[in-house]
């Protein structure tokens, strides 16, 4: 499923329960009340224990692996998983009287719930105060959720309480929907990054969830869009728990799958859908030569974060993370001896050297999965006033990507040190690209990079992307793909 159809199936899914929860005259049965409360109490009170059970595992499995981004999903499966559990135990008429506890358990399971995960719609910069105390804020709004949930059970009326279709109810309903459309939105952009199908589970789930909130716009209980949030509610929260437990048992593949739930950000969602080819790449640059091997690292995360800032769309994100990543993968066929040279080339190797552009090219072009980025990984040499190799493009008639890479490929191997010459520092790189920006150089993308780098965004050694050549798992030996045709 592509992200454009996952963002309408996800609306859609919205816009139904909007429809069911006000109950239109032309839905049979739409204002009649279905089912009775015994039904409400064992359905309820089954799934929500259930739910509890194996969000608890959930945030268990947080703490032993000090996962932060896990305890924070963990804590708000939880909230909405205790909470609910006491409106199930506290349905009038079967072990409990009318009481209030029964609605606004799930009312106030919302913010609270929310609250729990606020950390997660944080910018990276301003989460990460809270990543060395996650344990504190998730398991203190845990001991919240619990505390309330036995006070309600012991007084029903502890709370405020809000009917069914009032305004304070649809207000506090409507900015925790908004809240989880969110997460759920940002998960579909993951999932177009990094290319797992776990991403889109996950927004699905938290879709689910948050769409049940809405049960709150109608004005009573019982009825045919009533259950169906519930169903819903249900749906996400076994999503995002009893999947969360059967991978806690499932050992190494775990880590895999629980991965896309863990990531915010483009870098991490690249990170974790790499192409099997693209790591066994990186393993082989870093037996050729691990200088070069850092260098691609190191710009494919800060190509990522000049791409976000540049508002990239997900997709293209994900070439541009690629193609900065092996944009000097033709290097593997270039000889040691000139490749590693200490000194200044001679004008033939030089030329030598210029060929892994096209010889990069080759190589991804070889793998279905990559040979999209082979236009970034061909042109990356190439200059807007034309003298750039190996086709003497100019201007637009550079890949926009391709200009990209071709920036921050330049800032890095200015400020680190290589084989051939001493790295001339941050300061100096960035006045060699203002005093080429234009000419050499893409001027927005200069921008933009020196903005970044004027407030520390810039890696200054590969952070995500460091290690991928380490998790092929595999000695590393095997033959490069033969080009196709």
């Amino acid at each position: 499923m592509s992200g454009r159809w996952a963002r309408v199936a996800l609306s859609l899914v919205w816009l139904v329960l909007i429809v069911a929860q006000l109950t239109p005259p032309w839905i049979p049965g739409g204002h009649r009340q279905l089912g009775s409360e015994l039904l409400l109490f064992w359905i309820v009170v089954l799934a929500a224990t259930t739910c509890v059970a194996t969000s608890s595992m959930l945030w268990f499995r947080a703490h032993r692996d000090d996962t932060a981004e896990l305890g924070f999903h963990a804590a708000f499966l939880m909230g909405v998983s205790v909470l609910p559990l006491v409106h199930g135990v506290t349905t009038p008429g079967v072990l409990y009287g009318p009481n209030e506890a029964t609605m606004t358990a799930v009312l106030w399971a919302v913010p609270i719930s929310c609250l729990a995960a606020l950390p997660l719609a944080l910018p990276p910069e301003r989460m990460h105060r809270l990543l060395s105390r996650w344990r504190w804020w998730t398991g203190g709004w845990i001991t919240c959720q619990m505390l309330i949930s036995v006070a309600l059970l012991i007084h029903p009326s502890i709370l405020p309480f809000h009917d069914m279709g009032s305004i304070e109810a649809r207000m506090i309903v409507l900015s925790g929907a908004a809240f989880v459309a969110g997460l759920s939105f940002r998960q579909i952009k993951m999932y177009e990054i990094g290319g797992r199908p776990a991403s889109l589970v996950v927004a699905f789930a938290y879709a689910a969830i948050g769409a049940s909130f809405l049960v709150w716009i109608a004005d009573r209980p019982l009825t045919f869009g009533f259950w169906l949030a519930h169903a819903l509610d249900i749906a996400g929260v076994s999503g995002g728990t009893v999947v969360g437990f059967w991978l806690y048992r499932r050992g190494e593949l775990e880590q895999k799958l629980l991965a896309p739930l863990v990531a915010r950000q483009p870098l991490d969602a690249l990170e974790i859908g790499l192409d099997p080819t693209v790591r066994r790449f990186m393993a082989d640059l870093a037996l050729k030569d691990v200088v070069t091997q850092v260098h691609v690292a190191r710009t494919a995360e800060t190509a990522m974060k000049v791409g976000e800032q540049l508002g990239l769309r997900p997709k293209d994100l994900r070439l541009l993370g690629l193609g900065a990543l092996l944009h000097d993968i033709g290097k593997l066929e270039i000889d040691d001896e000139i490749l590693k040279k200490p000194g200044r080339l001679t004008g033939d190797e030089f030329e030598y050297v210029k060929t892994h552009t096209a010889i990069g090219e080759r190589l991804v072009q070889a793998s279905p999965a990559l040979a999209d980025i082979g236009p970034i990984v061909r042109h990356h040499h190439e200059r807007i006033d034309g003298r750039g190799y190996p086709d003497g493009l100019a201007g637009e008639q550079i890949p926009k990507l391709a200009r990209v890479v071709a920036v921050c490929d330049a800032y890095d191997a200015m400020v680190h040190t290589r084989q051939y010459r001493q790295g001339m520092g941050t300061d100096r790189a960035a006045a060699v690209l203002r005093e080429h920006a234009g000419s050499q150089w893409d001027s927005e993308v200069v921008a933009v990079l020196l903005y970044l780098a004027e407030r520390g965004r810039i890696p200054a050694a590969p952070t995500k992307l460091a290690s991928v050549a380490a998790q092929v798992g595999c000695s590393c030996t095997h033959e490069l793909p033969e080009p196709v045709g």
